[in-house]
């Protein structure tokens, strides 16, 4: 009997319910600790049924299956029991129960059960807020993962405002950057963009209250810290809570992120103050890694402007060859578009870096090509520049030394036979033969100083050279030239055929008598069997034309703008003809460099025509207007 005592009194002292029943369900006991937990008294539940209405809830049935539940504890499981019992009052209490067989056998048939059942009300807060600190966490990763992968510094800083207002469940947020002894409004979430621009002292904010005292975040009153900026203070005069965490990069301050609620009641705790400085800690990265970005950026645009300005042809290309920069010059050099080769194999090869090489193009471009790898990067900067004319030059003057050494040796080699004939057989010749030799020497000599002569005038001419320009009487000029010709040429027909009223010319009558001789020369070397040789001229709108043809072998179809290239001669039979190929290009440079012109034209019936225009100076005492560009 005493101990039975004990035992109810031991119960009546727990602060848990606990209550016993039979093997139907049934309640047998009702401690203290389960009125003062409940509300119900030991009559209004003894008999009743225990894990259903009235103590737990019908819409709790379905879930908890409280037969079930006892079916194991008949069959001598302990069973834990999560649900919500119904107060006297009618409210709702979260517990947990846990029920264990009554009876020291548990096969015995008429054995009850035991539960102790606990308010579970704490537990179930202390559980929501720690789900609701992994949930806080994992969306501020997910947050400092987004504002990471972002280059783009305004963009940074407002997604940054942004998520401490989400986070914190605030009602404004923005974020200031340091300037001097001032925060600028950068970014705003919740609050006017017309904030952003707007300045407040460091000194009078609370950014400066946190550098003084050596902390990294507070929550504070907005009150306490009156803004000077008109702007601000009206549009954060109805949120009365600050919270501020500071940002640092490279270990100086840089700025802060603010956060504002609309209840003076809204206090911070320790675990919301640290995602506000994990956020402001992302923030301070964040900005480092845009700031970077923004220098890297700069820096590559300055070399792309550099790479745009060159004269030369320049290609990036990435680790895999493909082309990432075109600059305009390259696209000039080889007719290809940026869009053309962005992102494909560059269109020519390359050497190894360091070393130059030359490839020509399909167009006939040459290029020089030089590369060199940027190790950081992973790429290579390929140069390139047109150098057809340099080889051009490097041709003509190989053709130059071919022909010339062959033009020469031939009058040298003859000079060269005489005279040793001369020194060795002087006293068996008689005074005829000697003369002839000696004549033959002189007309060999004369041929190779005008070969000579012609090579000079040839780099005279190519030099383009101002010709001296004054007015000179062009048909005199025409007529002493051909009668020259008509002395050493007695095989061919001769004509001219001037304008009576022919103006003066205007040029350098020097290089006009070269120019007319040249082509005369060409006539009759081109006409071996004699023939008519026709000159004639003209006035023509404030131009004088000259034509000179020949009944000859004429020029090839096709090749009447080639003739006036260096070293060039029609059918290429330098033995037959003679000559070094530099008579017409002469004419042209000569006629260019005083404002004239020549120009080879087919003749019907065969053989060539050439055609000379010239500035006429003035006729019948008015100006003659200026010739059309030809």
């Amino acid at each position: 009997m005493r101990d039975a005592v004990d035992a109810e009194l031991v119960l009546d002292a727990i602060a848990d319910a606990v209550v016993a029943g039979d093997a139907e369900g049934r309640v047998t006991f009702w401690s203290r600790g389960a009125q003062r937990m409940l509300g119900w008294q030991p009559e209004d539940v003894l008999g009743q049924p225990f894990l259903v209405e009235p103590l737990v809830p019908a819409e709790r049935l379905a879930i908890d299956h409280p037969d079930d539940a006892l079916a194991r504890v008949r069959a001598g499981e302990s069973v834990s029991v999560v649900t919500k019992f119904r107060r006297a009052d009618g409210s709702l209490l979260d517990v947990w129960a846990v029920l264990s067989p009554a009876g020291a056998d548990v096969d015995e048939p008429d054995a009850g059960w035991v539960a102790v059942v606990r308010d579970a009300t704490r537990q179930r807060a202390i559980q929501q807020e720690l789900t609701g600190r992994v949930e806080l966490v994992s969306r501020l990763a997910s947050v400092v993962a987004g504002v990471n992968s972002d280059l783009d510094l305004q963009t940074v800083l407002r997604r940054i405002s942004e998520s401490g207002r989400e986070l914190l469940s605030a009602a404004g947020a923005g974020y200031v950057v340091m300037s001097g002894e001032e925060l600028v409004v950068t970014a705003v979430s919740g609050l006017p963009a017309k904030l952003r621009g707007e300045r407040i002292p460091i000194a009078e904010s609370a950014v400066g209250h946190l550098r003084a005292i050596g902390r990294r975040s507070m929550s504070v009153s907005n009150l306490d810290y009156p803004n000077t900026s008109p702007l601000i203070a009206e549009h954060s005069r109805h949120l009365p809570r600050l919270a501020v965490a500071l940002t640092t990069v490279d270990g100086e301050l840089s700025g802060a992120l603010y956060v504002f609620f609309d209840s003076d009641e809204r206090a911070l705790g320790r675990a919301e103050l640290d995602v506000l400085e994990l956020l402001a800690d992302a923030a301070g990265t964040a900005i480092g890694n845009a700031r970077a970005y923004e220098r890297q950026r700069q820096l590559r645009e300055h070399e792309r402007a550099v790479i745009d300005a060159t004269a030369d042809g320049m290609a990036v290309l990435d680790a895999e060859g493909r082309v990432r920069h075109w600059n305009p010059s390259a696209a000039e050099l080889t007719g290809m578009r940026a869009s053309d080769v962005i992102g494909q194999p560059l269109p020519f090869p390359v050497s190894e870096p360091g070393v130059v090489m030359e490839h020509r193009l399909p167009s006939g471009v040459w290029l020089e090509i030089l590369c060199s790898r940027i190790g950081d990067l992973d790429e290579t900067v390929v140069d390139f520049r047109d150098i057809t004319r340099a080889k051009s030059i490097e041709a003509s003057k190989d053709l130059f030394l071919a022909v010339t050494s062959h033009e020469l040796r031939t009058p040298i080699t003859v000079v060269q036979g005489y005279a040793s004939t001369l020194l060795t057989h002087w006293k068996e010749l008689s005074d005829d033969e000697r003369r002839e030799l000696v004549d033959r020497v002189g007309e060999r000599t004369r041929a190779l100083a005008a070969l000579v002569e012609q090579l000079l005038l040839g780099s005279r001419a190519g030099a383009a050279a101002p010709q001296v320009t004054v007015e000179f009487d062009l048909a005199g000029l025409l007529s002493t030239t051909i009668a020259g010709f008509e002395a050493v040429s007695p095989d061919h027909d001769f004509g001219l055929d001037v304008q009576s009223d022919l103006p003066s010319a205007l040029g350098d009558p020097s290089s006009v008598e070269i120019a007319v001789t040249q082509l005369l020369e060409n006539a009759v070397k081109y006409s071996p069997d004699g023939g008519q040789v026709s000159v004639s001229a003209r006035y023509d709108n404030g131009q004088i034309v000259v034509e000179i043809a020949d009944r000859g072998l004429g020029i090839p179809e096709g090749e009447h703008e080639n003739v006036f290239d260096r070293f060039y001669q029609v059918g290429g039979d330098r033995r037959r003809f003679g000559g070094v190929g530099l008579g017409l290009y002469i004419v042209r440079r000569l006629l260019d460099s005083q404002g004239g012109r020549v120009r080879a034209l087919p003749r019907v019936g065969g053989g060539t025509r050439f055609e000379i225009v010239l500035p006429a100076a003035r006729q019948g005492g008015r100006d003659v207007p200026p010739p059309d560009v030809y």
